[in-house]
């Protein structure tokens, strides 16, 4: 069904939309419901999100684990954003059945699905271009990036040390890599983890978006310490533009803290990394951003 064009977003309840919802979107309307979407939350966001939750318990595409919506709803991992919701990210999932798949094809179709799976080609990207002999991947996930990565480089030496809370994440990720010796898991969570050694490159993906702002402060500068002279730290967050804000807050039940280039710039001041020349990139998307943050002790002689 496609919506009408002419509807009036500020005026209509989700209630109204209730064959298209049940139904599944279909590509003609994708760019009425975002903008639906994004009108409702703006105006209203508690009353939006009730709307949701209502919605929630008709419709199976928001709440069966077999789509990516209903899926990161019930959090069976016990978190938001788990490996296996980001795999499935990855990997263009899609579910069983007309309208879970219609909705599974507007989740994948959007800005910030599209970059989750540009930020794994960026990471790729990093270790491509920088070749560093060690790498530290904190909260590492499904590691698809790192499959992909060895998978084009079969002889690389690099060696990639992942820290990761989720037991079943390890599980899942040494399962996709077949237990190459080359990566190593350290299951622990990062409030209490202690470094062993420094590393040409520290990555953190996804972590730094589910942290207030003293938290993000309280790691960053232990992440720092475990940074070689000469190494980067690189850092993801989610952009205060993310025009799927509203879809992934109210569809999804996944909250994130989005900042600006500046605010991460700002953060990394309050840590003490000035001196680290910090700098924001973004990937193709604009949505996730990246922080680059440069030891500027030199290399021992």
């Amino acid at each position: 069904m496609q919506a009408s064009a002419n509807m009036q977003t500020q005026s209509v309840s989700l209630n109204l939309l209730s064959d298209l919802l049940e139904e599944g979107p279909q590509v003609q309307d994708y760019n009425f419901l975002n903008e639906f979407f994004n009108s409702g939350y703006a105006k209203d966001p508690t009353g939006f999100l009730a709307q949701f939750a209502d919605v929630r318990k008709r419709i199976d595409a928001f709440s069966s684990p077999k789509s990516i919506a209903g899926f990161c709803y019930l959090q069976p991992y016990g978190y938001a954003g788990d490996f296996q919701l980001i795999d499935r990210l990855y990997t263009n999932y899609k579910g069983p059945g007309k309208a879970i798949q219609r909705w599974d094809d507007f989740a994948q179709s959007q800005p910030a699905a599209q970059a989750v799976r540009n930020r794994k080609a960026y990471f790729i990207n990093l270790l491509e271009t920088g070749k560093p002999d060690k790498v530290l991947n904190i909260a590492s996930g499904p590691c698809r990036d790192i499959k992909e990565y060895y998978d084009h480089n079969q002889d690389a030496a690099m060696v990639i040390d992942c820290v990761e809370l989720d037991g079943r994440a390890i599980q899942y990720a040494q399962h996709l890599l077949n237990n190459d010796t080359r990566v190593t898991f350290i299951q622990q969570n990062i409030l209490t983890y202690r470094a062993t050694r420094q590393y040409k490159l520290v990555w953190s993906a996804g972590l730094f978006d589910y942290f207030s702002d003293n938290l993000f402060v309280r790691i960053l500068r232990k992440l720092l310490a475990c940074v070689e002279p000469g190494g980067k730290l690189v850092i993801g967050n989610f952009s205060d533009e993310n025009p799927n804000r509203a879809f992934m807050e109210g569809g999804m039940n996944w909250f994130l803290h989005h900042r600006s280039p500046e605010q991460l710039i700002d953060l990394a001041k309050q840590a003490g990394a000035a001196s680290w020349n910090p700098f924001v990139e973004q990937e193709p998307e604009g949505v996730n951003l990246f922080m680059h943050l440069s030891n500027p002790d030199k290399m021992a002689t």
